[in-house]
């Protein structure tokens, strides 16, 4: 059974972890959520991956609980899967797919970085922007900066995992690097970047960001092989679209 116009949405706040189904007009129909903090690892507070998963599967299971008792069927298909979370601060990835240094978000900002690149790019940056995080990196020598392969913040992460698209929403695009007027990544700031960067960056900085997607451009779909990364049970249809990940 699906409920018209559902989404079933993942929502990562800074101080609670939520699986709700929501109807067509965003109103939630179920939902079922946890408290969760940061965890202090190697000397800073963070979110690791294993609170992300084990938690969204944990809370999806609930919820296909109350779905069924509700419904009196298995929660098998959403007109679309939604992903909002903390929007700052980065997640640096190698090609593996493995994390290279502990999740950094807007409360843990970088000013010293932000303000030296944002005189050196002759623009505003923000303290937690992700490219301030990759700038104090740089200025600290971090040795896993050459194999640097994607760049992204948590919803963006989520997304990627499920998808296998390397995509943001254009307002969350813009907390990693700014836009030009087109809503793209600003060109001429780029080149800029790449020039201070020196070859630190096993990449072009662009090659290392995600997509931006303009409103209303659609995102990927669930991958049959991340399915079980929300629904061990398998009752969930892979194919559903996802929406654009964004900020809280």
């Amino acid at each position: 059974m699906q409920i018209s116009g559902s989404v079933l949405e993942l929502r990562l706040a800074r101080e609670e972890l939520r699986v709700s189904l929501l109807d067509k007009k965003g109103e939630i129909l179920l939902t079922a959520s946890d408290p969760w903090q940061p965890r202090e690892l190697d000397g800073v507070e963070t979110y690791t991956l294993l609170q992300i998963w084990p938690g969204i599967r944990t809370l999806y299971k609930e919820l296909a609980a109350q779905y069924r008792t509700e419904y009196g069927s298995a929660l098998e298909e959403v007109s679309a899967i939604a992903v909002r979370g903390m929007g700052k601060g980065w997640m640096p990835f190698d090609p593996r797919m493995t994390l290279l240094t502990t999740y950094r978000g807007a409360w843990d900002p970088r000013p010293e970085a932000a303000a030296a690149l944002s005189e050196a790019l002759d623009t505003r940056i923000e303290e937690d922007s992700a490219v301030s995080y990759l700038w104090q990196a740089m200025l600290d020598g971090e040795p896993y900066l050459p194999y640097v392969d994607y760049i992204t913040t948590l919803p963006g992460y989520v997304y990627w995992r499920l998808t296998g698209f390397r995509s943001l929403a254009r307002d969350s695009a813009a907390g990693i690097f700014p836009l030009d007027e087109s809503g793209q990544y600003d060109t001429a700031l780029l080149a800029k970047f790449d020039a201070l960067a020196a070859g630190r960056l096993p990449k072009p900085l662009i090659d290392l960001l995600p997509e931006v997607l303009a409103p209303g451009e659609s995102g990927g779909t669930l991958m049959r092989e991340s399915l079980r990364m929300i629904d061990p049970s398998g009752d969930l249809w892979d194919g559903i679209p996802l929406l654009p990940p964004e900020d809280l």
